[in-house]
């Protein structure tokens, strides 16, 4: 993982402190349960010296009788475990705190660094606070359908708003799936219609459940993140530590595909995220305000016939959303 030593230092700085605060939440509670329920207290000890006399036996070549010992504190911890549950405490109330249960607050998870470290990474390397203060209101609690009109929009089968309700739907559903179904999304339509709301819902679900999220503006993608990691226009950028996660995070959302400037290195660093993160089975989620046709005469044959076949494509139409809720603002 291409990370800076001083990088490196600031993020597991985060998980002492983590580490810290978890060990001082459980020592209050010990103290607590042990006040209130001394009996608990003389459960923990016992076990606790079985342990070390198993330990010494062992040491000294005594052939001590291990399965009994299992037997006798199985029936300590359920013993425990009852007491708590009588005085209104979950069974594992004593049991020790971790902020990731995965990595248990090390960045670690086996061999290969947790999900909770890369998300960590990408934040720092990214600064994503931008992106973080938008995820408070850019989400599926605040998504508003309401917006959408129900009355039929020039040639288009459903309205706005069932159109929008099919979705968001659907959105919801990529998040619910994404471990088992994984695949790909494109959103396309005209400016103000909610686009880049809906991936930020995506993103923000996806960030609760411990996933790898990074998000690109088209423009910023090619010409800062690519450009510094391949044309090395700049060795020391940190956008040269964001490139292995093009192709590595969870999901990559690429914002405002079209604005960016094409030329062959786009269109080749565009492909090649593409198809990499296809092969590997790593999801995207595209949107766009080209019509489907803009997007086929301005990229090569080879890029949209992977998007139209390998993603889920829809079409976001009806009236100016950024619009109405700027009215909206200003009318309060």
């Amino acid at each position: 993982m291409l990370l800076s030593e001083e990088h490196y230092d600031e993020i597991m700085k985060v998980y002492y402190d983590h580490q810290i605060e978890n060990r001082a939440t459980e020592e209050l509670r010990r103290k607590e349960i042990y006040e209130k329920y001394p009996r608990i207290h003389e459960i923990d000890q016992k076990i606790a010296m079985s342990s070390i006399d198993a330990t010494r036996n062992r040491l000294k070549g005594i052939d001590d009788n291990m399965d009994n010992v299992r037997s006798s504190n199985r029936e300590l911890i359920k013993e425990k475990e009852d007491i708590l549950k009588a005085g209104g405490y979950p069974i594992d109330y004593l049991k020790p705190i971790y902020t990731c249960p995965i990595c248990q607050d090390t960045g670690k998870a086996g061999t290969d660094y947790c999900s909770c470290f890369k998300q960590a990474t990408i934040t720092m390397l990214y600064k994503q606070s931008t992106l973080e203060k938008i995820l408070e209101t850019e989400n599926f609690d605040n998504f508003n359908l309401d917006y959408y009109p129900k009355e039929t929009y020039k040639n288009q089968p459903y309205t706005p708003y069932d159109n929008m309700s099919n979705i968001l739907s659907k959105a919801k559903s990529f998040v619910e799936d994404f471990d088992t179904a994984g695949g790909s999304m494109l959103f396309y339509g005209e400016t103000g219609l909610g686009k880049s709301f809906l991936s930020n819902c995506i993103a923000k679900a996806l960030l609760d459940t411990r996933h790898t999220v990074l998000y690109q503006t088209a423009i910023h993608l090619f010409e800062d993140v690519c450009g510094d990691a391949v044309m090395k226009k700049n060795a020391n950028s940190k956008d040269t530590e964001l490139y292995d996660f093009l192709f590595t995070c969870d999901l990559l959302i690429i914002d405002d595909l079209g604005t960016e400037f094409t030329n062959s290195f786009v269109s080749s660093m565009l492909y090649d995220i593409l198809n990499t993160r296809m092969r590997n089975k790593k999801s995207t989620v595209i949107s766009t305000n080209l019509s489907l046709k803009e997007l086929n005469d301005r990229y090569s044959d080879r890029i949209t016939t992977r998007i139209f076949a390998e993603y889920k494509v829809y079409n976001f139409y009806g009236s100016n959303i950024r619009l109405a809720k700027r009215r909206n603002e200003i009318n309060k």
